[in-house]
């Protein structure tokens, strides 16, 4: 009698543990069901395709690639467009610009300089020829430049002194850029937030490319197993791409660092009273570590 008693409870209680694990599994079911038919904006969409065409086409030959990638590249144009919000509206790159605002005093060496950038960019001469001033009274532009530091011995003044052979530490600008010729700022936003998605795109895809050829040249395995394994097969080289997408800030990154300059370009202390460009300065980290300042600028026609 307790031996059939206990064997209908032991039935009875599997059958809960069953039913129990079968409602688990069909609620886990559900819920990947759920992540992977998650509705796509058209944007999503968009996205997913340009960066596509613009990485490696070949990604197509995967099945279902677009939702491998789709969570991985959102990530990125996001982060993107939070570096794109951080860079400050367009500074004025009027005739008086050159002696009125320190940024654009520190970043040129002359008014001409300033000038001569603007006046031989072949972007700028092309969009100007299909322009007329009255459509686009103002011009807006993306500049970058180079900026770099150097350690030298020079002069400075202490109290009335004149003491030689001072460390110092010079910052100079070089190889300044023009980017995106725009009619208004709101072209211009969508432009830098172009510029700034294209230009770490290709940079992944320039990083993958060189992983290709150092695998191609260091491996010498020619078999079957080894070509499967290799990023020439697309399954590879997009789950390789996916890792490589994981940190979006180690693509591309921005500082802000507060400068005050001589206008020698030497970096003076806070407390320096000397004639001075005091400026924020924003500049961009790339993933090949190469570094831009980047400012937005408006120039009156």
């Amino acid at each position: 009698m307790n031996d059939n008693r206990r064997t209908h409870e032991a039935l009875s209680l599997r059958r809960f543990f069953d039913d129990q694990l079968h409602h688990l599994q069909t609620l886990v079911g559900s819920l990947g069901s759920h992540i992977h038919d998650e509705p796509q904006t058209e944007e999503d969409k968009r996205i997913v395709e340009d960066f596509v065409d613009a990485s490696n086409t070949k990604l197509r030959a995967v099945n279902d690639y677009a939702y491998k990638l789709r969570g991985h590249v959102r990530a990125l144009y996001g982060h993107v467009l939070q570096i794109a919000d951080e860079i400050p509206p367009p500074v004025d790159l009027n005739p008086d610009a050159f002696m009125m605002d320190p940024l654009v005093n520190a970043l040129f060496v002359s008014r001409r300089d300033m000038d001569k950038l603007v006046e031989t960019d072949h972007d700028v001469e092309s969009y100007l020829r299909s322009h007329s001033k009255y459509q686009v009274p103002v011009l807006y532009l993306l500049l970058t430049a180079c900026k770099s530091e150097k350690g030298l011995l020079g002069v400075a003044l202490q109290g009335d002194t004149l003491i030689r052979e001072v460390p110092q530490q010079a910052v100079n600008f070089s190889s300044h850029k023009i980017h995106m010729p725009c009619a208004s700022r709101e072209e211009l936003g969508a432009a830098l937030k172009k510029y700034l998605f294209e230009h770490v795109v290709a940079l992944v895809k320039q990083e993958m490319t060189a992983r290709m050829v150092s695998q191609l040249y260091t491996d010498t395995d020619n078999s079957y197993e080894s070509r499967v394994k290799s990023l020439a097969n697309p399954d590879v080289y997009l789950n390789t791409l996916v890792e490589y997408l994981e940190i979006p800030s180690k693509l591309l990154s921005i500082d802000k660092t507060h400068f005050k300059l001589s206008k020698l370009g030497i970096k003076l202390e806070d407390d320096d009273r000397q004639s001075a460009n005091e400026f924020d300065l924003h500049e961009l980290t790339w993933s090949n570590n190469i570094r831009n300042v980047v400012l937005q600028v408006a120039l009156a026609r």
